[in-house]
């Protein structure tokens, strides 16, 4: 019965295949966005790509370039329509053996681009975010994956949708990337800028747990690959680098002590005397995220795809093991 399952996935070729055709602002279609002047940077087919290192990684192939953009503001509702053929009601977007996550990430547009996660959906213990895309749960619209943007700084940005399908990720090479890239402006009173993101391609190895990956076996959780969701706070919030797992079951959280009492980075006694100091509770954007604290200390080791050097940067400069911090930009190094 397994063979047989792998065996209809497989056959499911270019007629499963998906990209986005146009986003929802605030419930409102901003029109056509994957053609010429258009909004999003779009390739000439809807086939995925496999190769992690490719450079398409990033915007796809993107043969047709975005020359406009789509006016935002931040705190609103963004809503991503992906489709296999068209936009039509009766199109069949993708293949319902195509299961795996959703993820979204921005950058601050320009010539080189940093991404931060901002929103992600992986296997809740009975769905996976494909299969909630397919049967319109996020808006009620077959389809339509939305996220509420975070209160950028105005400017110009660039937001990357992502579905990875799995139904051939148990062999090296094989999970398939279906991205865009939308342009926006953002304008508004939003004061919050993006953290150090990651580099794409970079960002992940044909070996990562969640690439690399068997829906066909016997599991309880997914780990989401990629960089940690950011929790959306002003500019002293980072992005933490670790893969992150959606659950079945979510457990109760156990913080450090740090994180929730900023008191005991200065005073140890906070942190094993609970009247030192309140508990606060995480703020919570499109899921919840420890805010991490920062450190100046070069000594201390950066993690995997954090940032670990550049101008006027004060962090860990050594690399966990099995990266390598390596030069992007005078500005950001990163360990990869």
């Amino acid at each position: 019965m397994k063979a047989t399952i792998i065996a209809l996935a497989l056959a499911g070729g270019a007629a499963a295949h998906t990209t986005v055709f146009n986003i929802l602002v605030n419930g409102k279609d901003q029109g056509l966005g994957n053609k010429q002047g258009g909004y999003i940077d779009s390739p000439p087919n809807n086939d995925p790509v496999k190769d992690v290192t490719s450079k398409a990684m990033e915007c796809n192939v993107a043969n047709i370039k975005a020359t406009t953009s789509v006016s935002v503001n931040g705190g609103d509702e963004i809503i991503f329509e992906w489709h296999h053929n068209d936009n039509s009601a009766n199109d069949d977007i993708i293949a319902s053996s195509h299961k795996g996550p959703i993820t979204v990430y921005a950058s601050k547009a320009g010539s080189s681009l940093s991404w931060t996660k901002i929103a992600e959906d992986g296997y809740d213990g009975k769905s996976w975010a494909v299969d909630k895309l397919i049967a319109g749960s996020y808006t009620g619209k077959p389809g339509q994956h939305k996220l509420t943007l975070p209160k950028l700084a105005p400017g110009d940005y660039v937001l990357r949708p992502e579905i990875i399908a799995l139904h051939e990720a148990s062999n090296q090479g094989g999970a398939q990337f279906y991205q865009e890239c939308v342009h926006v402006k953002v304008g508004g009173s939003g004061t919050a800028s993006l953290p150090a993101g990651v580099a794409i391609p970079g960002y992940l190895k044909a070996t990562d747990p969640g690439v690399l990956f068997n829906i066909y076996s016997s599991f309880t959780s997914y780990p989401i690959p990629g960089p940690k969701l950011w929790n959306g706070a002003s500019s002293g919030g980072a992005a933490p680098a670790t893969p992150t797992t959606t659950k079945a079951a979510t457990p109760a959280a156990t913080k450090p002590a740090a994180a929730t009492n900023p008191a005991a980075a200065t005073n140890p006694a906070a942190a094993t005397n609970p009247a030192a100091a309140p508990a606060t509770k995480p703020k919570t954007t499109l899921a919840t995220v420890a805010k991490p604290t920062a450190t100046a200390n070069a000594a201390a080791v950066a993690q995997k795809y954090a940032q670990c050097g550049g101008k006027g940067f004060s962090g860990a400069t050594s690399c966990a093991c099995g990266s390598t911090c390596t030069k992007q930009n005078d500005y950001y190094f990163q360990c990869i």
